[in-house]
């Protein structure tokens, strides 16, 4: 999201001329920022996602800030990613695209080591501070969710009067809620996703959907009352921050904690402000945060991201302890980081802990090399949904055999590589289940017209009536 820090700096310097566009704003206001935008009253827009469109008229920069990130990719439709639309809208205004990370998507890392597009690199802090001592903890003989060995070191910050950020990319209170007896973990009835227990408001909820319903005490398949709830959320740590230090002042930010209106911009605030001693979040707290009096970063669970079903898995986790790590000594103080693992030999973890990108992409790449990945081909996706699983399934798979069938017949040189149909990252979402097709190529204008074609000779077969096929011609794993 857009921090608050980001829009003051911006305001202090450069006054009225500057509009800002987010999903924040009211309808009302973001129609009033839109007129002033077309209207020449601002010549310097902020913002979100949506920005990359705003009307401007004579564009000379185009700044793209953490430039890796994912939300920058829109998962509903017109599925674009603004760092796309970017370069398109530079092409057409003859005008300079900046893209900005300490931790650069691989695509644009290569693009920028086979001159394709220039590469300036800062050598150290802007503002000449040193970089923080980054530590391990191996998590495999501990107990608890926070080590004592982090536990020492908040104490130590408490007794100086230094501020803390801790990172757990997990909300809520217990992330399982499991039967001891016969193993079933409670899910959630219209997604294929595990419930989470809220102390908040003493409810079981979906992240998924947003469905809730009351804490159960016995098991709903075997009638069993040895009902396990375990796993650590924010809202837990939490609780046990305000009862490991008890006068420490704590701030817990994450969805449930930021809903309403200002809310970012009054809990950041009051954290500068020395309001709060520790700071627990997601991941909205890991970039874009200068605070100078925290000298101390936690990272509580490094492992989470690593594993997961994405080719991009180990990119998202280097990024996000290499940012979270940044939080801290950015001031005259000297900051120090902890990072929390069951895998303490893991490459990625090391390398992240050490700040090496450059040995970090020389081992990406060359995956991704073996492998047909980005930037060695581009990846489209492309999804199905329905009500009925079996349905949902011989949709995809009429699909794919369109595909094939037009392919070889009408786009015979264009080279494709297809993998699956098989079921989605989360099978069922709302009600309805979901495949993929992944289609590895390379995006072009045949490419458009044949996946065009395969739409309307799919939507043409009244066997998938019923069914929902859709292309994302960004793919990023989210299917």
């Amino acid at each position: 999201s857009l921090t608050p820090q980001t829009i003051d700096s911006f305001h202090r310097r450069f006054g009225s001329g500057v509009a800002v566009l987010h999903s924040g704003l009211s309808m009302s206001e973001r129609l009033d920022e839109w007129k002033r935008i077309r209207n020449g009253e601002a010549n310097i827009v902020v913002g979100t996602r949506s920005a990359v469109f705003a009307p401007l008229e004579n564009i000379g920069l185009i700044v793209i800030d953490e430039e890796q990130e994912h939300t920058y990719k829109s998962e509903n439709a017109p599925r674009f990613h603004a760092r796309d639309v970017a370069k398109i809208r530079c092409m057409r205004h003859n005008c300079l695209l900046l893209l900005a990370s300490a931790t650069p998507s691989i695509e644009s890392y290569y693009a920028a080591k086979s001159g394709k597009i220039r590469l300036v690199t800062l050598k150290s802090r802007y503002t000449q501070s040193k970089l923080p001592d980054v530590y391990l903890v191996d998590m495999k003989n501990q107990t608890g969710a926070i080590s004592q060995t982090l536990i020492d070191e908040l104490y130590l910050n408490l007794q100086k009067g230094e501020q803390s950020i801790l990172l757990l990319n997990r909300r809520g209170y217990h992330t399982i809620v499991k039967c001891s007896s016969c193993g079933e973990v409670a899910t959630c009835p219209n997604c294929s996703v595990a419930l989470t227990y809220h102390s908040a408001n003493s409810q079981l909820m979906c992240h998924q959907c947003g469905y809730s319903q009351d804490i159960i005490k016995a098991c709903a398949k075997c009638g069993s009352e040895l009902v396990r709830y375990s796993g650590a959320g924010t809202q837990k740590i939490e609780e046990e921050l305000n009862t490991i230090f008890p006068d420490a002042r704590v701030l817990r930010m994450d969805m449930d904690t930021t809903m309403s209106r200002f809310s970012h911009e009054k809990h950041f605030g009051d954290f500068a402000a020395g309001k709060y001693d520790i700071m627990i979040g997601t991941q909205m707290i890991a970039k874009g945060l200068n605070f100078p009096k925290v000298t101390l970063v936690g990272v509580l669970s490094a492992d989470q991201s690593l594993y997961a079903d994405d080719f991009r898995s180990f990119e998202k986790s280097f990024s996000l302890l290499t940012q979270v790590v940044g939080r801290c000594g950015r001031g005259e103080l000297a900051g120090r980081a902890y990072i929390q693992t069951f895998s303490p030999e893991n490459q990625i973890i090391e390398l992240a802990a050490s700040q090496r990108y450059d040995d970090y992409f020389k081992e990406e790449i060359s995956f991704r090399r073996l492998n047909t990945y980005p930037p060695f081909c581009d990846i489209v996706g492309v999804g199905f949904s329905g009500i009925n699983p079996q349905n949902v399934k011989k949709a995809s798979q009429r699909f794919s055999k369109i595909l094939i069938d037009i392919a070889k017949s009408e786009y015979a040189d264009i080279p494709l590589r297809l993998l699956g149909p098989s079921e989605g990252a989360v099978f069922k979402a709302a009600g309805k289940y979901r495949y993929k097709l992944i289609i590895k190529c390379k995006k072009n204008e045949k490419l458009c017209s044949l996946l065009w074609q395969c739409l309307y000779n799919f939507y043409g077969d009244k066997q998938n009536n019923g069914i929902t096929a859709y292309v994302d011609i960004n793919y990023d794993g989210s299917l």
